[in-house]
């Protein structure tokens, strides 16, 4: 999918969940710290969203950044192939996200796949509701995840669990593009790291 058609799917996704969460673009302003405007912009696919601004939308509406990206409206699938896996890429940092998992998956795991660019950094906000777990497995490069005050630094072959109810930023160290997956299960938090 080009990055065009992308954007217009990721607006059209966003205003549907907005919708269902039956909030004004108001609402979402306000409860996400983003400006009205910008997300009108994003919503039009006027604007390319990046990760800190999808980030703190998908915290305001009670969604994952895959709810957004994997776009699915159809039923659950057990398959699916490489070249049906949706692609994002962040305009800002060049962070490119691939959601590996079917769709709306059973097992309510998702697979995400993601290529860091050499001295790139990503920060998320707080998750403040149904805050979920993950684990990062690193596959090639090194990566360093920055929860609050703490740092861990991966190289290939490590695996990090963590919840996302405190900040969490990913950054990219190395002079080397870092590649990981991020697997994710829903609705299971828990305390300090």
């Amino acid at each position: 999918m080009d990055q065009q058609k992308l954007d217009r799917a990721i607006g059209r996704r966003l205003k549907i969940l907005r919708t269902q969460a039956g909030m004004t673009l108001n609402e979402l302003a306000t409860r996400s710290g983003v400006s009205r405007a910008m997300i009108g912009r994003v919503e039009r696919a006027q604007s390319s969203a990046t990760a800190a601004l999808l980030n703190k939308l998908c915290a305001a509406l009670d969604v994952s950044l895959s709810d957004v990206v994997a776009l699915s409206e159809k039923p659950p699938e057990r398959l699916t192939r490489l070249a049906d896996q949706p692609q994002w890429r962040d305009p800002d940092s060049g962070y490119r996200r691939r959601h590996a998992s079917p769709a709306d998956a059973a097992s309510g795991i998702e697979i995400i796949v993601v290529d860091l660019p050499a001295g790139a950094r990503v920060s998320y906000s707080p998750w403040g509701r149904n805050a979920f777990t993950q684990q990062l497995l690193m596959l090639d490069g090194a990566v360093c995840v920055h929860i609050d005050a703490k740092a861990v630094r991966l190289r290939e072959g490590d695996c990090f669990d963590f919840d996302v109810m405190r900040a969490v930023t990913f950054e990219n160290e190395t002079k080397q593009d870092a590649r990981y997956v991020i697997i994710t299960r829903r609705g299971t938090s828990y305390g300090k790291m």
